[in-house]
């Protein structure tokens, strides 16, 4: 075995067998305890599988059920091992399997909206779209039809183009006019000073 980066190796040779073979370590009922086992017959038969340990890796199992043995380790960052591990949450999406904490980071959407589109079976243009999409399910069919429709227009009632600055969605992902909405409370607003003005007695 090549002398540069021994120790490396055999620091991570005996951890991992810990892991997989000590019940008193702290790891074991990670490792061990799931059934986890080290296939290697030698520290040689290691480091000819993975060679020297690179600056800033550690060990990594391809397969996070499979075993510490050849073909299934190799040395990983930080970052792809925490998308390899147990409790990481994967989302299924025209048929394939996505990490939802990835496809959160990469869209801006958060994680539960994720969720929720995929299981309806979405597509993942529909699944990561910024713009918030209703709940319709609770409405009778005439009503979503009515509903599709509406989403279809690009004007208000009033005329007023439904643009990005002038596009308001409300909680439950309905689109509303900006500007009738701030008209709206322009009027709302003079009849509340006009109220306030009536009730001061005159000097």
């Amino acid at each position: 075995m090549p002398r540069d980066g021994v120790e490396s190796v055999i620091n991570t040779w005996f951890g991992m067998r810990q892991r997989c073979s000590n019940p008193n370590n702290p790891q074991w009922k990670d490792y061990g305890g799931r059934g986890i086992a080290v296939r290697y017959s030698s520290l040689d038969e290691f480091f000819d599988d993975v060679g020297e340990r690179p600056p800033g890796l550690t060990i990594e199992r391809k397969d996070n059920d499979g075993d510490y043995a050849p073909g299934n380790v190799c040395w990983a960052t930080r970052a792809e091992q925490q998308r390899n591990r147990r409790n990481a949450v994967f989302v299924e999406i025209e048929g394939e399997q996505y990490r939802l904490m990835d496809l959160a980071k990469q869209s801006g959407v958060n994680r539960e909206t994720i969720a929720a589109r995929a299981r309806k079976g979405l597509s993942m243009a529909e699944v990561l779209s910024a713009e918030r999409r209703p709940d319709l399910s609770g409405l009778a069919l005439g009503g979503q039809a009515f509903a599709a429709k509406m989403r279809q227009q690009d004007h208000c009632g009033r005329g007023h183009k439904y643009t990005a600055e002038n596009t308001l969605i409300t909680a439950e992902g309905w689109r509303r006019c900006r500007e009738c909405h701030n008209a709206k409370m322009r009027r709302r607003n003079a009849a509340k000073k006009a109220k306030r003005a009536a009730k001061i007695p005159e000097e």
